[in-house]
């Protein structure tokens, strides 16, 4: 079990949570050795592995972290769904925006997965209050589907919070779909109890490949319908 962290290193991971979601990226450097790591300071015998916000940050301490350094993009659903899950199989720690500052943030993988996946659904109501709309795939036969995650009994609903992000999942299977507005109220008391009654799930932002995001209808209208209701007042 880690430590308990003090106010500056959860600001520090909080930040660097906010960054990545919003941008959907992190960034690493790779070496001879794989991605790069050091000694944790506050556990003997344990590694970290080393992600940063900024592309700028990871390029200026490459050339102190490996031999041979190369700095990687890593897609948020990547990080999600191979790299942390990696890294929590092999006891490492993580380590965020590292600088060799006194004060350095190192985090269990899977709570950085569950602090990502909790940002990653407040990103996507905090949007959608502010456009007012939610944005799915459609053709004649219906909404774009998947199959859950964890259940092939269970389908569920994708849906974005942006017209670029659904408009970027046009292609495979649902190449001649087309990106559709939903209302914010239209989604809330039609569309998610339609999906209750389906016995469906939710995907709010959906990204293909590695780690999916998938709600229940009812979870993700108390997220939003206090907004809605505000609307409506």
């Amino acid at each position: 079990m880690h430590g308990a962290m003090r106010i500056p290193e959860l600001s520090q991971r909080d930040r660097f949570v906010r960054r990545a979601v919003a941008q959907r990226e992190a960034w690493a450097v790779v070496g001879e050795d794989g991605l790069a790591h050091v000694d944790s300071p506050n556990s003997p015998g344990s590694q970290v592995t080393l992600l940063w916000s900024n592309e700028v940050e990871a390029r200026r301490w490459s050339d102190v972290l490996a031999e041979n350094p190369r700095v990687e993009m890593i897609a948020l659903n990547d990080l999600l769904g191979n790299v942390l899950p990696n890294l929590g199989e092999l006891k490492q720690f993580v380590g965020l925006d590292w600088s060799a500052d006194p004060i350095e943030c190192e985090v269990e993988p899977a709570d950085l997965i569950a602090r990502m996946r909790q940002e990653t659904i407040e990103a996507f109501t905090q949007r959608i209050r502010q456009t007012n709309a939610v944005w799915m795939l459609e053709d004649a036969d219906g909404p774009a589907l998947l199959v859950a995650q964890d259940d092939d009994n269970h389908l569920m609903l994708p849906c974005w919070a942006l017209q670029s992000e659904a408009e970027a999942r046009i292609e495979g299977p649902w190449a001649d779909m087309q990106a559709v507005e939903i209302p914010l109220h239209n989604f809330v008391r039609a569309t998610l109890p339609w999906l209750v009654d389906q016995n469906w799930l939710v995907a709010p932002g959906y990204l293909p490949g590695g780690d999916m995001m998938q709600l229940s209808p009812l979870d993700l209208v108390r997220r939003i319908e206090p907004a809605v209701l505000a609307r409506s007042a």
